[in-house]
């Protein structure tokens, strides 16, 4: 990591485009990794050729000019001029080579600078979550079974980028010269400073991001040219289901037949005169869910309460539910829910058979 960090340095230091600071920083680098000395000799040394070999006449670069300016003339009698110095050529050629090496290491390594390497990785476990502070302020609520990962720096890069795999909730600091991205495995969301929840499980059929706060701006990762907006209370969803059709609400063309993608607003649950936001509440540790199957509800009970659950019959997997549960035990919450459909189930540590 020091190495690309000192070379982008030494880039910006030949051309002259280096700050104080940027100065101080590599000389400290290569004080504590002496290694790198090679680096600086070695730019120096093609900086240095290129300043040799750029001394060349000015008649034999106007007449290059000349000639690829009016080529076309030039080629009726191009044998007429073979005995043209081919050392004058090997000097322009070998101005080309330094030149072309300096712009494409200086490119590449500050290329590589803005490239994603996360070095940091935040875990939430099954049954477990989390509130974290980045380092440029943005606060971070991470669901159960999630991980967040991002570069220690995220604060000091033109793009503030994070790869999520689980749900998150983020409340983005606003920075306007450095916007913040959110990657999953299927979708890319960009913004400035909002609030917004993102839902992107790999077991799950559904992709989803809810927007609180702000705007944000998404695409879907194999058709990132195609741009889609939220405002407020929308949420986007990308379903992968072959049962699933395409509806209107579908907004890219050419989708693949098992693909649907939706805008929908979002609708409060109301449950006993109170209303709760089902995609957002899990960060006030409130399991919210709405007329879900029993089959869709297992991999968020197994999420929230660290269980594997195995039903032995079918008929309970079509049972639907309306609910909120905060402090209640598994045992509690299935209790409740027998209440409302018969079913049985067997509870014996982190195995739960449901029959």
């Amino acid at each position: 990591m020091y190495k690309n960090r000192i070379i982008e340095l030494l880039a910006r230091k030949l051309a002259g485009e280096a700050t104080q600071s940027e100065l101080e920083e590599l000389n400290d680098l290569i004080a504590r990794y002496p290694d790198s000395v090679y680096y600086e000799e070695f730019l120096d040394q093609l900086w240095s050729n290129a300043d040799e070999q750029a001394d060349v006449p000015d008649v034999d670069q106007a007449y290059l000019k000349h000639k690829l300016k009016f080529v076309e003339e030039f080629s009726s009698v191009e044998e007429k001029h073979r005995t043209f110095s081919l050392k004058k050529y090997r000097n322009l050629i070998a101005i080309a080579a330094v030149l072309l090496v300096i712009v494409s290491v200086s490119l590449f390594y500050i290329s590589r600078g803005d490239k994603f390497s996360p070095d940091t990785q935040i875990v939430a476990g099954k049954g477990i979550r989390k509130k974290i502070k980045l380092p440029d302020g943005t606060m971070v609520w991470l669901n159960s079974d999630s991980k967040l990962s991002y570069e220690s720096d995220i604060n000091q890069k033109k793009r503030r980028i994070v790869y999520l795999v689980g749900e998150a909730f983020f409340d983005v600091a606003h920075r306007q010269s450095q916007p913040f991205i959110v990657r999953t495995d299927k979708l890319c969301v960009k913004v400035l400073g909002t609030a917004f929840n993102i839902k992107a499980y790999p077991i799950d059929k559904k992709s989803e991001a809810t927007l609180i706060r702000g705007s944000i701006e998404l695409s879907v990762n194999d058709r990132s040219e195609q741009k889609i907006l939220l405002s407020p209370s929308e949420k986007f969803a990308l379903v992968e289901d072959k049962k699933v059709t395409h509806t209107e609400s579908s907004t890219l063309p050419d989708l693949p037949k098992d693909i649907t993608l939706m805008i929908q607003h979002v609708v409060p649950v109301r449950i006993s005169e109170n209303e709760y936001i089902e995609e957002t509440s899990w960060r006030d540790s409130q399991l919210v869910f709405k007329n879900e199957s029993l089959e869709d509800l297992k991999p968020k009970l197994e999420r929230w309460f660290n269980v594997q659950i195995k039903f032995d019959k079918e008929q309970p997997k079509s049972y639907r539910f309306t609910g909120v549960f905060k402090n209640e035990t598994l045992e509690e919450t299935l209790k409740a829910m027998q209440l409302i459909k018969p079913f049985n189930f067997k509870l014996k540590e982190h195995d739960l058979i449901i029959y």
